[in-house]
């Protein structure tokens, strides 16, 4: 919402420039079309919020697809992959949450067994780990300590 002079008026974000910045209201001022502060095609298309500046659009894997993801920068969920970006700002359910650690701690070295064998071998994961920006950046290989003999 725009406040202008005690006023309350709606922006559409897939509006043009030239409608947001044209008045309404015919005035002897206003008689001359409105000049384009930046070129149209220059404009961003999306909506630059503050939802939008705690996230970064990734690739994420679902079921046996590859689906845009987000990755949260801040917030409750930092560092968590979610499907819409308003998850990562929203209240936490301490109830749920209690539930979840039990239920995690429980299941902790099954799931890493399971998660390390996927990782290995299911496609989708390779093949997600090559499309990610900055996945595999040289990799140091595990070095063998050589004892002297005695």
């Amino acid at each position: 919402m725009l406040h202008l002079s005690g006023t309350v008026t709606s922006i559409n974000i897939h509006m043009k420039l030239s409608e947001i910045f044209t008045p309404k209201t015919p005035s002897a001022i206003n008689i001359a079309q409105a000049q384009h502060p930046a070129p149209q095609d220059t404009a961003p298309d999306r909506c630059v919020s503050a939802i939008a500046e705690g996230i970064s659009q990734i690739l994420r894997k679902t079921g046996g697809k590859l689906k845009t993801g987000f990755r949260c920068v801040s917030g409750p969920r930092k560092g968590r992959i979610v499907a819409r970006a308003s998850t990562c700002n929203a209240r936490l359910n301490p109830i749920k949450g209690a539930k979840i650690r039990r239920k995690r701690y429980a299941k902790a070295t099954q799931a890493g067994k399971k998660m390390a064998f996927t990782k290995r071998t299911n496609p989708i994961s390779r093949r997600l780990g090559k499309a990610q920006v900055g996945g595999s950046r040289g990799r140091m290989q595990k070095s063998k300590i050589i004892r002297p003999k005695k």
